[in-house]
């Protein structure tokens, strides 16, 4: 059903919204977080292009976070088709079309979308390699940070991944003080606290 410029329709579970702004994301917003982008060079560029944008939501009824995050994925690159697509600005930064889709396809093979429904920053200070989540609360779940490892950058994203695929694939929710480890050998530690990369609380990891 088309409402002034939104197109709103129902699939079992949810209801799905898309619409229209005929103007750009205000403030150079998505401009500004498309810096973070580091896979895509030319991502502030590009972005800065823009002259309109789509605002796009699933909203579920009884469908698990999870299937509303798949359908979610699966709209947006629906919308990706249309012949002017640039960009789409997720979960702090912008994504390449083809880097969305890639991410999609994964789904054809039974895999999470991960790389399209979470953003994983890295950096570096004083104290050692760090790196942080955004997106994690769309499931209903804390970011994810490690603070002052030892690791590598690359190590540390990877990790990030592997923790949050895990969490969103089984549905885990860490608690305050839990130890985990995914050998025999390892043990890894995690408390809830203020966010340092991101808003609000987040989960902690010792790696």
């Amino acid at each position: 059903e088309m409402q002034e410029g939104n197109l709103v329709f129902d699939i079992p579970g949810a209801m799905v919204a898309v619409s229209f702004e005929p103007f750009p994301v205000p403030d150079g917003e998505a401009e500004r977080y498309a810096a973070s982008n580091y896979f895509w060079p030319e991502a502030v560029a590009v972005t800065k292009r823009h002259v309109a944008h789509l605002m796009i939501a699933v909203l579920p009824r009884d469908m698990a976070p999870v299937e509303a995050g798949k359908t979610y994925v699966k709209v947006i690159t629906s919308c990706l088709e249309a012949e002017n697509a640039i960009g789409v600005y997720t979960s702090g930064t912008v994504l390449e079309p083809e880097f969305y889709r890639n991410g999609a396809a994964a789904m054809e093979q039974g895999e999470l979308p991960l790389l399209n429904w979470l953003h994983f920053g890295v950096y570096q200070n004083e104290y050692g390699s760090n790196g942080y989540t955004i997106g994690m609360d769309a499931f209903g779940k804390d970011e994810l940070e490690v603070l002052g490892s030892q690791h590598t950058l690359e190590e540390v994203r990877t990790f990030l991944f592997d923790m949050a695929y895990y969490m969103l694939e089984t549905d885990v929710t860490l608690k305050n003080g839990e130890i985990i480890g995914f050998a025999a050998e390892q043990k890894l530690s995690f408390k809830r606290g203020d966010g340092v990369a991101v808003d609000g609380h987040s989960i902690q990891i010792a790696y």
